[in-house]
């Protein structure tokens, strides 16, 4: 368990908030459509991660408590359901949102979790988002990016973001192997696609929905980026000094805030995959501890080491707290 103090040495919980894992049933569906062959875009059907990945009980919560860790936020790993046909993603995505919810029951102190609904069945999906926060009292929705190479600035994907914000949850946008556009460029650098293309392609949706005026027609929806936010932050000023140059040259009618205002006040992000001292430091100065909550990315990174790593940043006591408890428990709703 957690071993951090607060600023009065009060003991500060750790809230994970990228913890993935999967059920049988999705890993058999992804086998079939990738012919059983592994890869980036099959999303995980073998190797070493299966075990802690199909693993919502007993054995995970051993790790979590040997590694220092009191709560995992739960998401189905990507792609999700988002490869497979409507009728499919639905059903699967009940499946594994039922499964999920059986886990926080049978442990309530230790899991909170994020639906899964298919953003090709726009429609029947902000139904079952409405079942698992409603019902199942699930915490958010996580969206592993495109959904067949579109993007959530497109208006057939609203109904979802529309029900987001009314049952006021959060939408964790999650990367996972870059679309079509971006596909051919940035998967040919071999070793390069995790720690940089997965950023461009998460990135580079989040700013689609931004100059398509998402936060303007659903300015109460929160979206939650990993890895701090993939590296928008820190391109934040040099956003807002070229934004009004590029749409004064095209004539396209300008946003009514700057880019930075809806990032500052419709995101937040977690350290997944980034909790390294200097780019931490950089992302509370531009948008203040508040705005950030600690992630593993278990199990896909070596969760005691990533702990290890975290509680050696020099922090003080209050940016500690904010980070690993209090911006979690507020964004989802955590008791």
């Amino acid at each position: 368990m957690s071993t951090q103090t607060g600023s009065e040495g009060e003991p500060v919980k750790l809230i994970s908030v990228e913890e993935s894992f999967l059920i049988p049933e999705i890993i058999d569906e992804l086998k079939r459509l990738a012919g059983g062959v592994p890869s980036m875009k099959s999303g995980p059907i073998a190797g070493p991660f299966m075990p802690r990945l199909l693993d919502i009980g007993a054995g995970r919560i051993a790790e979590m408590d040997a590694d220092g860790v009191d709560i995992q936020v739960l998401a189905v790993s990507a792609p999700g359901v988002q490869k497979f046909d409507p009728e499919t993603g639905l059903s699967l995505a009940r499946r594994a949102n039922d499964r999920l919810h059986q886990a926080i029951a049978e442990f309530p102190d230790r899991f909170a979790g994020l639906a899964v609904a298919p953003p090709q069945a726009a429609a029947e999906a902000a139904k079952e988002l409405e079942r698992a926060i409603t019902v199942l009292g699930l915490n958010g929705l996580v969206i592993n990016s495109h959904t067949n190479d579109k993007y959530l600035d497109d208006e057939k994907f609203w109904p979802l973001l529309e029900a987001a914000e009314a049952l006021n949850v959060p939408v964790y946008l999650h990367p996972r192997e870059p679309g079509a556009g971006l596909e051919k460029t940035l998967m040919a650098m071999t070793g390069f696609t995790v720690g940089w293309g997965y950023a461009v392609e998460t990135g580079t949706h989040a700013l689609r929905m931004i100059a398509a005026g998402v936060f303007e027609r659903f300015p109460n929806l929160q979206i939650v980026l990993g890895h701090l936010g993939e590296t928008l932050p820190f391109l934040l000023d040099r956003i807002d000094n070229r934004y009004p140059f590029e749409v004064g040259v095209t004539g396209i009618k300008p946003l009514p805030k700057k880019p930075s205002e809806y990032f500052r006040s419709n995101f937040t992000v977690s350290t997944s995959g980034m909790n390294f001292p200097a780019p931490l430091r950089a992302a509370i100065d531009i948008l203040g501890a508040d705005r950030i909550m600690f992630a593993a990315d278990y199990p896909m990174e070596d969760q005691r080491a990533v702990v290890q790593d975290y509680n050696a940043i020099e922090l003080t006591p209050e940016e500690r707290r904010q980070i690993s408890e209090l911006t979690a428990r507020r964004v989802f709703s955590i008791d």
